[in-house]
């Protein structure tokens, strides 16, 4: 019984765990359209002659615009924006 106990209390801890992770990390979606529209729409992502052709050209143009619009985004914030962007636009493996 005990170690059914112990199973049950090592279940709740490991999905409050991750709960707790999953909200703390930045919601790309709110930042590309609070921080990056104000720049541009999204026909940029998608328009024939884009310059973004890796996910690596991706991740250095969003580090380019962060720094160029002075946002100090996190670490966490870029990768939540370049796997957005690469989700909902450009789809690079």
């Amino acid at each position: 019984m005990k170690r059914a106990s112990a199973l049950v209390v090592a279940i709740v801890l490991l999905v409050l765990g991750s709960q707790t992770t999953l909200a703390d990390q930045p919601d790309g979606k709110a930042l590309v359209e609070k921080d990056c529209q104000g720049c541009h729409d999204d026909r940029v992502y998608t328009r024939p002659n884009r310059i973004i052709h890796s996910l690596k050209d991706l991740e250095n143009r969003v580090r380019f615009c962060e720094t160029r619009n002075g946002k100090e985004w996190s670490e966490a914030q870029i990768e939540a924006v370049v796997q957005y962007l690469n989700r909902a636009y450009y789809r690079f493996r």
